[in-house]
């Protein structure tokens, strides 16, 4: 599944929003769900904010980085809550049964982790690419659905922010900056 919403400049929402819900559906049907409730409004809130001044870079969303394109969308999805229906018991491990909000955190993640799979950098004045796509255990899985199901924008986009860039690093090697500290 290839999904570009986040790198989207123009003003097409109606394009993008039924974009998001063709990606939420093809996803649920991956997952074998046949049926899947969504808020088409909350989906609207969600494309309305990528597409806001209000983007929290210096440079707006033109220049943000791709991290920071996919935690603002990851934490906007997560707080608008499109998906209503929970995802049931046989898809998910017993673990996430009982988080609240755990199928919008789980395909924010997944939208944004697919997002982020060959975006593209520009470090140094030279463009490179995120080949690799992020995996991570199903130990941490379980904690980082837990860790955001109440995620807050404002609150939250920094640190999804540097999580995806480290997620990113860790599935692309040789990317990072320097360590230096």
């Amino acid at each position: 599944m290839s999904f570009r919403i986040l790198y989207n400049l123009g003003n097409e929402r109606s394009r993008d929003i039924y974009n998001l819900a063709a990606y939420i559906d093809e996803f649920a049907k991956v997952l074998g769900i046949t049926s899947l409730q969504t808020n088409l409004t909350a989906l609207h809130q969600v494309v309305t904010a990528l597409t806001s001044p209000d983007f929290p870079h210096v440079d707006g969303m033109e220049k943000a980085s791709p991290f920071k394109k996919a935690a603002y969308f990851f934490v906007w999805f997560i707080a608008a809550k499109p998906v209503i229906d929970p995802l049931p018991g046989s898809v998910i491990p017993s673990e996430l049964r009982n988080i609240a909000n755990h199928q919008n955190v789980i395909f924010a993640y997944h939208i944004a982790a697919d997002a982020l799979h060959k975006a593209v950098l520009h470090k140094n004045e030279t463009e490179v690419s995120l080949n690799h796509h992020i995996r991570v255990s199903k130990h941490f899985f379980i904690d980082f659905v837990d860790a955001f199901s109440a995620a807050v924008p404002a609150q939250h986009f920094k640190i999804a922010s540097l999580l995806f860039e480290q997620l990113c690093y860790k599935a692309n090697p040789g990317l990072s900056y320097p360590e230096t500290v």
